[in-house]
């Protein structure tokens, strides 16, 4: 099962409107690692030991410090809740080079923070072996879990060492092997089938962190494909994935790479016949990320096999091997490549003092190459500079849209605060944004205006099973996501400015519903299910 089967489940649940599918984005859970040590570190890669009972191509891999503490670990939120009313037991797979305690923990529900070690204690060394934990004292939803894969007490080790993990999931049977009912993440993606030229075509696929989180691509993971200088034209992966163009006509893709050249996509197998096209967008920069749109009108019904050729420059003429990256591949209905949003940060320092050499920061829980809570002065990218002697602070930062917590801070470091009332500052973030706050003040100074505020009205609020959107805009695009940032569907609007979607499988609680404007503004509304 993969990670997105729910989603994708979720998204068509809903009617009314043109739905986006996720054919594939290569994320997982985002696992926040701590007191692992100076060496700490979890990372996604391919299996080193895909025998036994794990022969999966993908787990997560965390490194373990010998200088870290008993309880290192790493934490995560969960897309979907762990409903601890009807599933009981929790379920991973580990391999690790000695033996020690394995610790689960979930935190933030109604029974309160619950720690337990696994019922199974571990029994193999350098081999796949599955644990079990016993929730048996936990009810209700729980979204945070924390793992700790080596929680020896006192901590003995003398070198780093390597854990593995994989397969994470819950219910309501203590047994190793047991089906499971909810999948919590499995590392897995669409198999990667490369197109190669023969014995001296050595290219290949590697799923790696990010190494350029900018511009229309900040997510954590995207797949490298080393590019053979001896390789074909064609070069690149097909995927027995299915996906459905009666309706959304526009693949979208994000491609960063090296040189310019020809990008396409094919759709294979479908009963309307095969379609090779190349991107609607030409590349016209390197070493950038760029939402590549392959336009499949002509087309209708279900495709079992998807290609992708993002280099098919013909004869090849590399001269050496290059490196291109990919990722987030998505079936819409819009034929626009995506534009990077990016918020602007100010803060007013006037009437603070004299504040001639003294710098000024953001922290938060931002992520990315902003930092968690990175301490002010350790990151260059969180400074914010006074260019014009205003006394007014900026920065630019790019980040996905969500809530976001943060803090201004005085000098190099913890000591010097912004003393507004009520603490951190929190900000929902969507799209374009150019926000003012003053020092000592709570609350924003400004805020843009939107101009499709007073265009785009929405009823009733909190709905039950039916939401009504009345709209004199101009509008491409309607996104609903929970408040953990996972998407629960895309609509487009109908061409009188009245659209009904049904909000019935919703499950209570908060939502934020987007609206694209045509012209790229973006307007967000809260909406409550109940």
């Amino acid at each position: 099962m993969r990670k997105f089967t729910l989603l994708i489940a979720m998204l068509f649940i809903f009617a009314g409107a043109s739905m986006a599918q996720v054919v594939e984005n290569f994320e997982s859970i985002k696992m926040n690692v701590f007191a692992a040590g100076a060496n700490g570190e979890v990372v996604v890669m391919a299996n080193p030991d895909p025998t036994g009972i794990n022969p999966s191509n993908t787990v997560a891999k965390m490194v373990r410090g010998a200088d870290g503490e008993s309880y290192a670990g790493w934490y995560g939120t969960l897309a979907t809740p762990i409903d601890f009313n009807t599933t009981k037991y929790v379920h991973v797979k580990v391999w690790k080079p000695r033996i020690s305690p394995v610790k689960f923990k979930i935190e933030e529900g109604e029974t309160g923070n619950l720690e337990v070690a696994s019922i199974n204690p571990q029994t193999v060394v350098n081999g796949w072996e599955e644990l079990v934990f016993d929730f048996s004292d936990a009810t209700g939803p729980y979204v945070k879990i924390v793992f700790f894969p080596d929680f020896e007490e006192p901590l003995t080790l003398t070198e780093d060492i390597t854990v593995y993990f994989d397969d994470f999931y819950v219910n309501n049977d203590p047994t190793p092997g047991s089906d499971p009912v909810q999948v919590l993440e499995n590392y897995e993606y669409i198999p990667l089938n490369i197109m190669t030229g023969g014995a001296e075509d050595l290219s290949k696929f590697t799923l790696v962190p990010n190494p350029d989180k900018s511009g229309v691509n900040l997510s954590d993971y995207v797949i490298k494909f080393d590019r053979d200088m001896d390789g074909v034209p064609w070069g690149g992966f097909f995927s027995a994935t299915e996906v459905d163009v009666t309706e959304n006509k526009f693949m979208h893709v994000k491609a960063w790479k090296p040189r310019v050249s020809p990008v396409k996509f094919k759709i294979e197998a479908g009963a309307a016949g095969t379609l090779e096209v190349a991107s609607t967008n030409e590349q016209t920069e390197t070493n950038v990320w760029v939402d590549y749109v392959f336009d499949f009108s002509e087309k209708t019904g279900t495709y079992p096999t998807i290609v992708f050729m993002p280099d098919f420059a013909d004869p090849v003429g590399l001269t050496e091997d290059i490196v291109i990256y990919f990722d987030d591949i998505i079936l819409n209905n819009d034929p626009n490549p995506m534009t990077p949003p990016s918020l602007t940060v100010n803060v007013d320092m006037n009437g603070t003092g004299d504040m001639t050499g003294v710098p000024v920061y953001i922290s938060g829980a931002l992520g990315g190459i902003y930092g968690t809570w990175d301490q002010p002065g350790t990151n260059p990218n969180n400074e914010m500079l006074d260019t014009d002697g205003d006394g007014i602070y900026t920065v630019t930062l790019m980040l996905p849209d969500g809530l976001y917590a943060f803090k201004f801070f005085k000098g190099a470091s913890w000591d010097n605060g912004d003393p507004a009332p009520g603490g951190d500052r929190t900000l929902q973030y969507s799209g374009t944004m150019n926000v003012t706050y003053k020092w000592g003040v709570d609350g924003l100074l400004s805020v843009p205006q939107n101009p499709l505020a007073e265009q785009i009205k929405m009823y009733p609020n909190p709905v039950s099973n039916e939401l009504v959107i009345n709209s004199s805009a101009k509008v491409k695009e309607v996104t609903i996501t929970s408040m953990l940032g996972q998407l629960v569907g895309t609509y487009s609007l109908n061409s009188n400015g009245r659209t009904s979607i049904n909000t019935s499988a919703l499950g209570n609680g908060m939502y934020f519903v987007t609206f694209v404007g045509e012209n790229g503004h973006r307007f967000v509304q809260k909406l409550v299910k109940n």
